[in-house]
C-alpha cells in the first residue's frame, strides 16, 4: 500500500477573485480547472502534479488539504499558485506543510511574489533536528508526550513554524 502524504496549504493576500475561485471548487473541479489536458490517469499524474494520485479533503480560500501518494505535489503547489497569480493575486503567497503518514518524512513549500522556499526533513534526522523520534525506540510506542519526551507532533509544528518564519524573511 502507498503511503499516503497529507499537505495542509494556505494562502494571503489574495484577491476577491483568487478567493471566489477556491470557493467554487471541489474535489472534482479543481484539477480540470487548473489543467487544461487533465487526465485521472497515473502517468499524467506523476508528470502534471508530482504525485501518483491526489485527493481533497476540504478546499476553501483560507486552505486546501489533500492527500497524495508517496510524494508531496510540488508541481500542483506551483500550478496552483500560477492559477492565484493569474487572478489578480499578485503578491499571491502560498504556503504548505507536508507530512508523510508513517512519518518518514516531513516538509515545508511556499510560493510568494519574488521568493520560493523548500524545506524537507527524512526520518534520519528527526532526533537531531526536532530532538524526538517519533516512536519510542524500545517500546516502540507513540511519543505523544506522556512520559518525560517530547510530544513529536508537537515538535513537528514547531519546526513548521520556524519554516515559515525563514520563508517570511
Amino acid at each position: 500500500m502507498a503511503n499516503h502524504v497529507t499537505s495542509y496549504i494556505t494562502f494571503e493576500n489574495l484577491s476577491e477573485e483568487a478567493e471566489n475561485f477556491l470557493e467554487n471548487m471541489n474535489e472534482e473541479t479543481l484539477l480540470q480547472e487548473l489543467y487544461s489536458d487533465y487526465d485521472e490517469t497515473r502517468g499524467w499524474h506523476i508528470d502534471n502534479v508530482g504525485a501518483k494520485w491526489l485527493t481533497f479533503d476540504d478546499i476553501d480560500s483560507a486552505n486546501i488539504s489533500c492527500t497524495s501518494a508517496w510524494s508531496p505535489p510540488i508541481q500542483f503547489y506551483d500550478k496552483l499558485h500560477g492559477k492565484l497569480v493569474e487572478l489578480n493575486s499578485p503578491d499571491a503567497v502560498v504556503w504548505v506543510t507536508y507530512e508523510d503518514e508513517m512519518p518518514n518524512f516531513i516538509g515545508v513549500y511556499g510560493l510568494g511574489k519574488d521568493t520560493d522556499y523548500e524545506e524537507h526533513l527524512d526520518e534520519e534526522y528527526y532526533e537531531d533536528i526536532l530532538g524526538v523520534l517519533p516512536y519510542d525506540e524500545v517500546s516502540e510506542e507513540f511519543n505523544d508526550g506522556s512520559d518525560d519526551r517530547p510530544n513529536f507532533w508537537e515538535e513537528v509544528q514547531d519546526w513548521f513554524s520556524k519554516q515559515y518564519d525563514c520563508f517570511k524573511e
